[in-house]
């Protein structure tokens, strides 16, 4: 691993302490040079040290957490107060180190190796896992997050796992195929206490080699199987397996118990009144469930430039800025929907295709491409 030790004073041990096996490199700065040259390192693990336990370092926390989805950082505050300890988790530190020594540092090191070393084994890549929710019914958030999983899938070597938690009777699929599955989400909480990788890809629904889909139940009685427990070991069994597993959620129980699970929140809204109102209610819930801003993006989905709500007017009602803006497509979703194939796919060269194929460019550190006609349809 590439471990970077950053901190405000130099470390006072040799690189050695860490495991001869592994590539060190120590830096010192403030807090302000943390995100730059930690990001500049490209580090598996990152050590800090060294810093006052206030708002501050937690900011800087959250956005290099933000910056490096892959890498885990470690903390290190001797004599951490309780409150810090759980602000410092939600912020994205993989563990907090209490003593700076040299054997807590180095048995830190090696739980962190074998968690790397895991993710390694499972698929060469750690795991993202990202939820999708609309600010309201009808503001198009499985349309947009089943066109970004498709998007994704489209990366060289990336396992991509679509999990419809839109509950009661979620309709993704819709967006991707009409094909019928054999198995929903209600199937799998009989098999979680045996479920692997090998059972969980040959339960799922296979829209491509390396794209899965599991549908939401559509009936009552499976939909009583669904549980926040159950769906939280699926999801911790999901990301040991896929590059990153997507989530569409709804404003229920089911789905306010996996957002700990989340490296983001993505809140899909339409310009209008009502969805503004609830987008900036949902965000409100966020802030007050203590979890890291860093972790929340906006994304109007639908615009036009006849949209009632003008976006500098909504980023000012709701305090944040928008990440994304996702045009309006209704001749490409319509057809999607007519045909059981992603909108990406069928107008690749459409605005909403461009937007969603940047969106996932940027998750994956490619370059946004032009596909010939053959790679929009999985034909390589």
């Amino acid at each position: 691993m590439h471990i970077v030790l950053f901190s405000s004073q130099a470390w006072q041990m040799p690189a050695t302490t860490l495991g001869a096996q592994h590539q060190v490199s120590g830096l010192q700065g403030s807090l302000d040079e943390l995100q730059t040259r930690v990001v500049a390192s490209k580090p598996d693990l990152v050590l800090l040290g060294g810093f006052a336990q206030n708002d501050a370092l937690l900011e800087k926390i959250e956005t290099l957490c933000a910056a490096l989805p892959q890498a885990a950082v470690l903390l290190v505050c001797t004599n951490p107060e309780s409150a810090f300890l759980l602000r410092a988790m939600r912020a994205g530190v993989r563990e907090v180190i209490s003593s700076d020594s040299p054997d807590a540092l180095n048995a830190a090191v090696v739980r962190a190796e074998s968690r790397f070393l895991s993710a390694r084994q499972t698929g060469g890549k750690v795991s993202r896992c990202i939820g999708v929710m609309p600010a309201k019914g009808g503001d198009g958030a499985s349309c947009v997050v089943a066109n970004l999983a498709s998007e994704l899938s489209q990366t060289l070597n990336l396992r991509v796992l679509l999990i419809d938690l839109s509950l009661p009777f979620g309709d993704v699929e819709l967006f991707l195929t009409h094909e019928t599955a054999m198995h929903n989400l209600a199937d799998f909480a009989d098999e979680i206490e045996r479920l692997d990788g090998a059972l969980l890809e040959g339960m799922t629904h296979h829209i491509a080699a390396n794209f899965h889909l599991i549908q939401s139940p559509q009936t009552i009685d499976q939909l009583l199987h669904i549980t926040p427990g159950y769906v939280d070991r699926l999801i911790r069994i999901a990301v040991q397996h896929y590059d990153y597993v997507l989530l569409d959620l709804q404003l229920d129980t089911v789905s306010l118990s996996v957002l700990e699970l989340l490296d983001q929140l993505v809140v899909v809204t339409t310009m209008n009144v009502p969805s503004v109102r609830h987008a900036s209610q949902v965000i409100r819930m966020w802030e007050s469930l203590g979890y890291a801003a860093a972790k929340l993006s906006i994304v109007v989905n639908a615009f036009t430039q006849k949209s009632i709500v003008r976006i500098a007017d909504f980023e000012k009602t709701v305090g944040l800025r928008v990440s994304r803006v996702v045009p309006l497509e209704s001749d490409g979703v319509e057809i999607s929907l007519l045909k059981g194939i992603a909108a990406v796919r069928l107008k690749p060269k459409s605005d909403f295709a461009k937007t969603i194929n940047a969106w996932a460019a940027e998750l994956t550190g490619r370059t946004p491409t032009e596909k010939s006609i053959w790679q929009h349809f999985g034909i390589k």
